[in-house]
């Protein structure tokens, strides 16, 4: 019997969790941003999550396609310090480096 005030988790509130998680992850890497380019998706100022997204995705940095790389995918979005946004990985990425298995050519 669960004490009052125990939660137990279910497939629908995992699900909810993470389909949340890129809003909560962005609002962190959006803070991180702004180092400029050293500090676009530096593993060392990723938070947990990040990290296992980034793993999730099959993220690889440097990319071993030169022409599959982040600044060329639908899902970058350019910024002005050296840096962009991804939408899948909710977070700062050097546009130039990385590749994730959910690469989409801009069209």
């Amino acid at each position: 019997m669960r004490e009052q005030g125990e939660r137990s988790w279910t497939r629908r509130s995992a699900l909810i969790l993470f389909a949340c998680m890129p809003l909560a992850i962005s609002g962190g890497a959006s803070a991180t941003a702004g180092g400029g380019a050293a500090g676009c998706g530096d593993a060392a100022t990723l938070s947990a999550a990040q990290k296992s997204m980034r793993k999730s995705l099959g993220f690889k940095a440097p990319s071993p396609d030169a022409a599959k790389r982040c600044a060329l995918c639908t899902f970058f979005t350019p910024g002005g310090n050296g840096c962009g946004q991804c939408a899948l990985l909710s977070g700062s990425v050097v546009p130039v480096e990385g590749v994730c298995d959910s690469w989409a050519k801009k069209g």
